[in-house]
């Protein structure tokens, strides 16, 4: 195969592939960055917004935190009444010999 035929087929399609790719890039770098700046303007145009949320969230996990410190102890009281049921049929009955 002659030398021009493969720039035309293998070369100047790898070059056009890269050109995109770069090209692709660059856009989704700009497109990224007005991303960013149209949410900071958001962020910012909320102001106090976004702390009143934290803070309604850690309050929210407060108390599932406590509700699971009150599972775990509800668990461990139903595991000490079945072990208290399961002794008490065990045990023998009067007339039962």
């Amino acid at each position: 195969m002659p030398d021009f035929v493969w720039i035309q087929e293998v070369v100047f399609p790898l070059i056009g592939m890269g050109m995109g790719t770069l090209f692709l890039v660059g856009l989704y770098r700009t497109v990224n960055r007005a991303l960013d700046r149209r949410h900071e303007a958001r962020v910012q145009k909320a102001g106090g917004l976004l702390p009143d949320a934290v803070h309604h969230l850690e309050d929210r996990i407060a108390v599932l935190e406590s509700q699971t410190e009150r599972l775990q102890e509800l668990e461990e009281r139903l595991d000490f009444a079945e072990r208290m049921l399961a002794q008490h049929r065990q045990e023998p009955l009067i007339g039962d010999h």
